[in-house]
């Protein structure tokens, strides 16, 4: 009998601190019991997901919610902003939709670095310029930084809620609960008292571990976002096959101008070509004047869509950085590389292009290379015109098995 007692007191007492162990997990107070802890728990203010909190006293602010008017160049920039006792710890540019390639001007030129140190006061009234080559991205950062610091403003105040507080409601209706059950379970019992206790006890404690463990098993809670460089998203981007199928000629543009940016963006894929020993034997003519392109449109016989177009980009060869001797006709290769690249690029950008032939015909070379004020030594390849189309010519498929042979031209006769 004294056994039995015991047993029972155990069992309650098992019980008492299984309810408390309930209550304090329900409330995400331990979470991560199960969990790789490495001090950067957060809790959240509010059901925005705009202010986090971790344990070493660190704000996190997220502008996902609160700039969504914000865009960048390709779209919205989120950021992630780290304040410790009122000072800017660092400022994190979170995915984004803004090509890499050009996005990584904003991290070289340190745009990000510009508020370190900083009281959100302070980083309101610091004049920040923005980035030449990446204006609206870094325009957009620099806008939604200060609405961010808005936000720190009004919510400096704000703390994470305690890791020991107590949800004293769940507690003791856990406990009115499981007395409940066990007087259900004694009354229709039909064995004796004790046992029945002992029954109904054992039987609450299994299902309270049980609780405890799904309840302690969480997702890991978010880690200091580390991620400095953005990733282009991939959803609504050609991959780059569907990009080589879907590109055609197009001769026919809006009236609408192309962004320095997109220029800028055509001619880094263009640099971006193969080039013998790495020589780049290229030079990029970027042409908008008007009267300058009405008189290539007249002169070049396959280029007069040239007059309509709000751009037009002449790829060249540099003799002086060409290989010498037998290999200077290398340069003719490497611009056409470069050529195929800033078309695939046009392309991309949901732009339209069309290559029109300059080199080898001398007559068109010394014309263009007038209409230009090119030097001797600079050669034009071609005339690229460039806008946004005002046409959508299905491409052709050019597709042709019979151009394809396999280890030789024939095939060796079987004796």
């Amino acid at each position: 009998m004294k056994t039995l007692k015991a047993q029972v007191i155990i069992s309650l007492i098992t019980c008492f601190f299984l309810v408390l162990a309930v209550t304090i997990c329900k409330g995400n107070k331990f979470g991560n019991i199960l969990s790789e802890s490495e001090n950067t728990t957060e809790s959240q203010t509010g059901t925005s997901g705009i202010l986090r909190h971790t344990d070493d006293g660190v704000q996190i602010i997220s502008t996902r919610q609160l700039t969504k008017d914000i865009n960048g160049y390709g779209g919205n920039v989120p950021l992630e902003i780290y304040i410790k006792e009122n000072r800017i710890l660092k400022v994190v540019a979170l995915e984004n939709s803004e090509t890499p390639s050009y996005f990584a001007k904003v991290r070289n030129s340190g745009l990000l670095q510009q508020w370190n140190n900083l009281s959100p006061e302070e980083a309101i009234h610091k004049e920040v310029d923005g980035i030449s080559g990446a204006t609206e991205s870094s325009v957009a950062i620099i806008q939604s930084v200060h609405k961010a610091m808005e936000y720190a403003k009004e919510h400096s105040a704000d703390k994470p809620t305690s890791a020991f507080s107590f949800d004293w409601i769940l507690f003791l209706g856990l406990l009115a609960g499981i007395a409940l059950c066990t007087l259900i379970i004694s009354y229709l019992s039909k064995r004796p008292k004790e046992q029945t206790m002992h029954y109904a006890l054992n039987t609450f404690n299994l299902a309270l571990v049980i609780v405890v463990t799904a309840l302690s098993i969480q997702p890991k809670p978010n880690q200091l976002n580390k991620m400095e460089e953005p990733t282009m998203k991939q959803d609504n981007k050609l991959s780059v096959l569907d990009n080589i199928h879907a590109r055609t000629s197009i001769r026919s543009y809006q009236p609408k101008e192309v962004e320095d940016e997109k220029i800028e963006q055509l001619l880094r894929a263009a640099m971006a070509a193969p080039t013998a020993t790495n020589r780049q034997p290229w030079a990029f003519i970027v042409i908008r004047d008007k009267e300058t392109m009405n008189e290539l449109g007249s002169t070049l016989p396959y280029a007069k869509m040239v007059k309509d177009a709000p751009l037009a980009i002449a790829v060249c060869g540099d003799l002086t950085k060409a290989i010498s001797g037998a290999g200077i006709e290398y340069w003719v290769q490497d611009a056409s590389a470069a050529s195929e690249n800033l078309l695939l690029a046009a392309q991309a950008l949901g732009l339209g292009a069309v290559w029109t032939g300059v080199y080898p015909i001398d007559e068109r070379v010394k014309e263009v290379q007038k209409i230009l004020q090119l030097p001797e030594q600079i050669v034009p390849l071609n005339v690229i015109p460039i806008g946004y189309p005002a046409e959508n010519p299905l491409p052709k498929d050019k597709w042709k098995p019979e151009n394809v042979h396999y280890d030789r031209w024939t095939k060796p006769d079987k004796k």
